[in-house]
């Protein structure tokens, strides 16, 4: 009995030695994909309401941070929509202690580099440096973001800088055939009737001209408060001696209650019928074609399922279309996500006379993958592919710290970083399938042709033949002009 007892007991402690290899196992390969602790982060909330998240990487010698403001253009209507993307250029175009440009020979002397971005619901404030410099990058950017001077000077040169990236001022002219619906091309018209009541798209151009000081103060008051803000910081560094840093810089900034954001979920598309532009483009050698649909925000349950078909349907559409075919050099697929809403595009760049052929091969892969979605191998293949991809993109510090700004409205509401490698591991066949049949079957998308106003040939053409009417007119009118003065003679 004592040996039977001891067998048991042994065997007992067998299996559960087994189970946890096993386990072990499978957390190893869940997250073979991405760095070691990559979505293990620490955080701390200020007592003003400022979210810090650290990521200690030691031996990396550099720094990267981030400071992410819960602002983007999709706050504002279209006339306004330039605003967050104005004050982001005047905070970088001096202090009360430093001008621009002393400031860029600051940072420069540092080895450091720094830049910013406004985005359709974030703007990010980056800068990347030599980790021994710490104190220097905090306190630089603190002092930008709270001291920069907004006078009535920096608007306009700022204004000017942000016509220029732009393109150029758009004219009253301009201005008045965009409002018409002139110019607008297939894809835009297309977002607008897959996007209703709201304007994703604008009818106007986005220009930064009305945008007044008192506006830019005013986003700036609302939206640049602590609670609304988060601190990232990534690389070589002493945890407490950089934490007290932050403290003493980003810690002062006095505390307000977030702003209530206005990001207004579209409506109920009434219809998917074919769009084409309105003289867009107006010359070109060749068309574009393809299907655009709409899709659930980040926050959807199917956004790796999406991920996985958008990584299939790529190679599928550029396996058929360009090699097995010839009809495109660029064909493939695109997505967007928001809030409230996504974008799925399958598109090709195609000949005039294989508009039909390659619109035909687009309907037919994605009516397959609604009616029979994938199999497992091919499921694999295109998770692999995703997988792999994101090894090569999380490797320096600057990608990190991009990742964890990208992702910090997801934890901000959940309080950690969703493991991308789990979730795309655990999606399964049914779900593809189910994903594919209800979203994006063909008669649920709206199909784009985007073909020009006139070829090249046909504007040459045109050109001759107005050149041929004017010689004709004037040897015309020359003509009864001589006949004319013989009659007076």
């Amino acid at each position: 009995m004592i040996i039977n007892k001891l067998t048991i007991r042994q065997s007992l402690t067998i299996c559960l030695v087994f189970i946890f290899c096993l386990v072990s196992q499978q957390s190893i390969l869940a997250s073979e994909y991405s760095p070691p602790g990559f979505y293990d982060v620490e955080s701390v909330q200020l007592e003003n309401g400022l979210d810090v998240i650290f990521k200690h990487r030691p031996g990396a010698h550099t720094l990267s941070l981030r400071v992410r403001v819960g602002v983007g253009q999709m706050d504002f209507p279209c006339e306004s929509r330039e605003t967050p993307h104005f004050l982001e250029h005047l905070l970088f175009s001096g202090t009360s202690k430093y001008s621009e440009a002393e400031l860029e020979h600051l940072v420069a002397d540092h080895g450091g580099g720094w830049n910013a971005f406004t985005g359709s619901e974030e703007t990010v404030y980056q800068m990347d440096i030599y980790s021994r410099y710490a104190d220097f990058a905090i306190n630089t950017l603190y002092e930008i973001l709270t001291d920069s001077i907004i006078s009535d000077e920096n608007v306009e040169k700022s204004r000017d800088i942000i016509h220029r990236e732009a393109g150029g001022k758009p004219s009253k002219i301009r201005r008045w055939v965009r409002r018409n619906g002139i110019g607008i091309n297939g894809t835009e018209k297309a977002v607008i009737k897959l996007l209703p009541g709201i304007d994703y798209v604008c009818k106007d151009y986005i220009t930064a001209e009305d945008t007044t000081r008192e506006d830019i103060l005013a986003v700036y008051d609302s939206y640049y408060v602590p609670s609304n803000m988060a601190l990232i910081v990534v690389g070589d560094f002493e945890h407490y001696k950089i934490l007290d840093t932050v403290k003493q810089t980003f810690g002062q900034i006095p505390a307000k209650p977030a702003p209530e954001r206005q990001i207004i979920k579209p409506g109920v598309p009434e219809d998917h019928d074919r769009e084409t532009g309105t003289f867009s483009p107006l010359l070109s050698a060749d068309a574009a074609v393809g299907i655009l649909y709409r899709t659930p925000g980040y926050w959807s349950e199917d956004t790796y399922a999406l991920k996985i078909i958008e990584e299939h349907l790529s190679f599928r559409i550029n396996e058929e279309i360009r090699i097995n075919r010839g009809l495109a050099y660029a064909p493939g697929t695109w997505r967007i996500e928001l809030d409230n809403f996504g974008l799925f595009s399958v598109f090709a760049d195609v000949d005039f006379n294989d508009i039909d052929n390659a619109m035909t091969v687009i309907k037919e892969e994605i009516s397959y993958l609604a009616e029979h979605g994938m199999n497992q191998q091919e499921l694999d293949a295109a998770r692999l592919k995703i997988l792999l991809r994101n090894v090569q993109g999380y490797e320096a510090n600057a990608d990190f710290a991009d990742y964890y700004a990208s992702q910090y409205a997801y934890f901000e509401k959940n309080r950690y970083f969703e493991n991308e490698e789990e979730e795309l591991e655990a999606v399964t066949v049914d779900d593809i399938k189910r994903v594919a049949r209800d979203l994006l079957s063909v008669d649920k998308g709206v199909v784009v042709h985007e073909t020009p106003t006139l070829t090249y040939t046909q504007f040459y053409l045109l050109i001759g033949i107005v050149i041929v009417i004017m010689v004709v007119a004037f040897f015309t009118l020359n003509l009864r002009f001589h006949l004319v003065n013989k009659k007076h003679e």
